[in-house]
């Protein structure tokens, strides 16, 4: 998992993850869910989001430009799982901290 938090920007895939373990995909899968209670690729896409929630409010970036900088490839994605873990888009989530600072 440290290899995963310092690569969150690289593409990645569940075999990649597997060979930097020195395991199996299913032994990796099995074994982080135990410790994280979800799956790898799931754990590395909200990590990726996590991480890049902070750029809309505290940047100009364009949310294609803070999807690229969090390790999507496609701002649709990235917009995607925002939405999920975060409950809104982007966007709106940029205006809301814009109405309240002014």
């Amino acid at each position: 998992m440290e290899w995963l938090h310092g690569h969150l920007r690289e593409p990645s895939t569940r075999d990649a993850i597997a060979r930097q373990s020195a395991m199996s995909v299913r032994t990796l899968a099995r074994r982080f869910q135990e410790r994280t209670g979800t799956l790898p690729l799931q754990w590395l896409r909200t990590a990726r989001v996590r991480r890049a929630q902070p750029l809309p409010q505290t940047t100009a970036l364009s949310v294609e430009r803070i999807a690229t900088e969090a390790g999507f490839g496609l701002a649709s994605a990235f917009r995607e799982r925002f939405v999920r873990i975060v409950g809104t888009t982007p966007k709106r989530y940029r205006q809301a901290f814009r109405l309240q600072a002014g």
